[in-house]
């Protein structure tokens, strides 16, 4: 009990100084699952019914996407990603036979991206410099 009376007193004479609190938007847990519903909702009204999913999931632009899926070489695929926030990412396949680069604004917009599986597929979705919010991708066999 003395400590605890100690512990909160008002009397305390050491100064409390705390670090200031950085605000990013993509660090509000609030903001980040309303964006996130918002692209996950966009990327299924976006899916066509019949596709097979293969992998899906949903990213902080500040950690991107990056998945080797385990695909069938010479198969066809299309990668869905929204990204609902601010700025813009980038969809890159390794290597780069699987498919052009392309540009994915993180305004809610669905963006497709078909592409052929080679043996060793990465996929990496980065954002830009000053990008922030949250992106919903999925993976369908075509």
């Amino acid at each position: 009990m003395l400590c605890l009376t100690a512990c909160t007193s008002d009397a305390d004479p050491a100064p409390h100084h705390s670090a200031p609190a950085s605000h990013h938007p993509s660090a509000d847990p609030s903001a980040e699952q309303k964006l996130a519903v918002k692209a996950k909702s966009a990327l299924d009204a976006a899916t066509e019914q019949g596709e097979s999913m293969i992998e899906s999931g949903v990213e902080r632009v500040s950690d991107g996407i990056h998945t080797q899926p385990d695909l069938s070489a010479g198969r066809s695929y299309k990668l869905t990603v929204v990204c609902a926030g601010k700025g813009d990412a980038d969809i890159v396949f390794t290597p780069g036979k699987a498919a052009a680069s392309k540009s994915v604004p993180c305004d809610g917009s669905v963006v497709f991206e078909r592409f052929t599986s080679s043996k060793a597929l990465r996929i990496d979705v980065e954002g830009k410099a000053q990008a922030t919010g949250m992106m919903a991708w999925r993976i369908n066999s075509v």
